[in-house]
């Protein structure tokens, strides 16, 4: 819930804060995840005469809109959810409503020791560079090592210091929540 309204725009970098930390979450836990899931809720004050529901307070608001988008394999990945994120907020969010509430998720969820063995079969082509395809696959395992080293470091530092010990640039930016968020307790000042 913000404590106002905001613009899609900024609605957007609300949620990539509480993705990123949600993909934390699942590095600290040692969990991944194959499926990500958004809820928007807009603000009283819009205006949409099209599709609206009765609030807990008995107010006519915009309909919320909700989705979910496969990420293909399971992973931790903050790029791959992240992007992912993105894409699914901007395919399912009404652009001239103002966001009042927004939810994000991890579906399917499952233990780094549970993850299925890649068992799934492959078009082979005459003409594909197998070789190639080998070494763009050792290269994105390669990257992706890389990153969980980086989220494990990362984790480590916000636990010994503070979670705003170390912050990335949108959590600059103008309307960002995450500086405050990471000082509450329960959604209430600590």
């Amino acid at each position: 819930m913000l404590s106002e309204p905001y613009s899609v725009e900024k609605g957007r970098l609300i949620v990539l804060e509480m993705t990123d930390n949600l993909v934390l979450e699942l590095v600290d836990k040692g969990l991944v995840t194959d499926q990500i899931g958004l809820t928007v809720g807009y603000d009283a004050s819009g205006d949409s005469a099209e599709d609206t529901e009765s609030d807990r307070y008995g107010r006519m608001i915009p309909r919320g809109a909700n989705g979910s988008a496969n990420l293909g394999a399971y992973t931790s990945s903050s790029k791959r959810i992240l992007k992912a994120m993105g894409e699914l907020y901007d395919r399912i969010v009404k652009r001239d409503l103002p966001v009042r509430r927004m939810s994000v998720a991890a579906n399917r969820v499952l233990s780094e020791a549970e993850v299925p063995r890649d068992n799934t079969g492959e078009q082979l082509s005459m003409f594909a560079d197998i070789e190639a395809l080998d070494r763009q696959r050792a290269e994105e395992r390669e990257a992706d090592a890389e990153e969980r080293r980086l989220q494990q470091t990362l984790l480590d530092i916000k636990k010994r210091f503070g979670k705003n010990a170390i912050l990335k640039g949108m959590n600059f930016e103008e309307g960002a929540t995450g500086r405050e968020r990471n000082e509450q307790v329960g959604g209430h000042k600590a």
